[in-house]
């Protein structure tokens, strides 16, 4: 039991690690982008041209299929052994790609009039345009990320983390190197030409080690393999769910373009700083406990199972809460230190600045929610988590409508911001009352998010009892305003870590109970 729990303590870290490399790259390719493109038009149309393909990528290969193939992969291993698995993964590549190939064949003919009803409802015809152009080129993403994702999943049900992450991360690279060097000669263009390239390094990087843990891809596997039913089984709801999730960031974004110019971009930037912690902890726990849950539950062993999904949530909580608190205040000094230069000016600042506000308020939420939604994948429980999600998606697509039909573009941005935050917080809470209903010994202890919110508390009152400094106001930062920042921020990130500390006391006393228990 202390090597599993060893191995999955590496695992972690080395996913944790990998993610917080991905979410960095992203920030560094945001970096780029900014300072060549601001908020600008181009960049609005950049942003609003990924959701289409985006929606084929997650509804046919992203997560929808990942969270179905893992535990029916670890079963037939358990049942069968490696071959029938392996077939099995082989199978599912046979029929994914000519559909995803029929997708993405059909949104390039439709283009024009699918942005012009989605994403692009708010822009002018020049922007629409241009948006239908980007969307065309980014169609053969979803092919090379379809393969690339089921060669993941592969790899992450043999708990092999570190080359899907590696992949991860040259995708972003790819990105980064189409905003630096072909974005000067391409224009917005350059920068898919680096999408693409990412794309193809992410499924390429995985081969090697695919053969490694033996896989060997099988032409003749189709319809008959043992455990395909299964996979549709758990995968045609979470289709559903993954089809309304990305739904609902496409109304989002269609929305976000009725507030005027910048208004997508902002928003766009401004989650990227939500995603990173959100990589850091959310993803990175949930991904390297999703296959170790999804054996525990074909092994039966239900104690382990409980155990570790618990620990998953606490640990989780311990870190989002005042991350998300920290986050919030910082807010003004990290988007000026990260993208306040070149055509991003006080503008742009302002408005990234205010709804990266909003989404802090659920980023703890948004991060349950993913490690939740998880345990009942582990459990072969794909409708109960997907309804739940839909429900939260109505309300999300629901009020951001309602409520940001008048104000300037500030107040709108923050105010669709925070009601994301608040479907993810609903969606968090209704998933950890169902685990609570169905199992007891899996929700969260109490006292670990009583001393996150304490911590977070004890940090705003030292904040405000500090005058901050007149840099919180939009301009050019000088030496000394740099200075200044990074103390401030390293003021912020120490109180975090001084809550985290607080909050990792309680584990011990977590351990005990429910090492009793099982």
């Amino acid at each position: 039991m202390n090597t599993t729990r060893v191995r999955t303590l590496v695992n972690t870290l080395i996913v944790a690690a990998g993610y917080l490399m991905s979410r960095l790259l992203g920030v560094i390719r945001d970096v780029f982008i900014t300072a060549q493109f601001g908020t600008s038009p181009e960049v609005d149309a950049y942003r609003a041209a990924f959701a289409i393909p985006d929606l084929i990528y997650l509804v046919v290969a992203g997560g929808a299929l990942g969270t179905a193939l893992i535990p029916v992969f670890q079963q037939q291993r358990h049942d069968a052994g490696d071959d029938a698995a392996n077939r099995l993964a082989s199978s599912i590549l046979n029929l994914m790609f000519p559909i995803l190939v029929v997708m993405s064949l059909c949104a390039w003919i439709w283009a024009e009039p699918l942005v012009a009803l989605t994403t692009a409802r708010g822009f002018d015809a020049t922007q629409q345009q241009l948006t239908a152009t980007l969307m065309r080129w980014l169609l053969l993403q979803p092919i090379l990320l379809g393969i690339g994702g089921i060669f993941k999943a592969i790899l992450e049900a043999h708990e092999q983390f570190s080359i899907p992450t590696l992949g991860a991360n040259l995708y972003n690279i790819g990105i980064i190197a189409g905003a630096a060097l072909f974005a000067p000669f391409f224009g917005i263009h350059g920068i898919i030409y680096g999408v693409l390239c990412g794309a193809v390094a992410f499924s390429v990087v995985q081969l090697p080690s695919l053969r490694r843990v033996g896989w060997r891809y099988a032409s003749d596997a189709w319809q008959q393999t043992p455990g395909l039913t299964e996979v549709w089984r758990l995968l045609l709801p979470r289709i559903f769910g993954q089809s309304i999730w990305q739904i609902n960031l496409a109304s989002m974004i269609g929305i976000i373009s009725t507030f005027g110019v910048g208004a997508v971009a902002a928003s766009g930037y401004a989650m990227q700083l939500m995603l990173l912690p959100h990589g850091l902890v959310g993803l990175s726990i949930g991904t390297v406990m999703f296959p170790r849950l999804a054996q525990l539950f074909a092994d039966g062993d239900d104690g382990a199972f409980a155990w570790t999904a618990s620990r998953a949530l606490q640990t989780v909580l311990a870190v989002t809460v005042p991350t998300s608190i920290v986050m919030w205040y910082a807010a003004p000094l990290i988007v000026r230190l990260l993208f306040q230069r070149g055509s991003f000016d006080d503008a742009s600042a302002a408005l990234t600045v205010t709804t990266m506000q909003g989404y802090m308020i659920g980023l703890a939420g948004f991060c349950v929610a993913e490690i939740a939604v998880r345990i009942w994948f582990a459990r072969k429980n794909t409708r109960l988590p997907v309804l739940i999600g839909a429900c939260a998606v109505i309300l999300n697509v629901t009020l951001g409508w309602a409520l940001t039909q008048s104000g300037n573009m500030n107040t709108r941005l923050f105010t669709i911001a925070t009601v994301f935050s608040v479907a993810n917080v609903v969606e968090a809470t209704l998933l950890i009352g169902s685990l609570w209903y169905y199992n007891r010994a899996i929700i969260p202890m109490q006292r670990p998010l009583a001393w996150c919110i304490g911590i977070g508390g004890l940090m705003v009152l030292l904040q405000l009892a500090s005058v901050l400094p007149p840099i919180l106001n939009y301009g050019t930062i000088s030496m000394h305003e740099f200075t200044t920042v990074l103390v401030h921020l390293l003021f912020y990130a120490g109180c975090g870590a001084w809550g985290i500390g607080w909050c990792s006391q309680g584990f011990g006393f977590v351990r005990a109970r429910f090492a009793s228990n099982t």
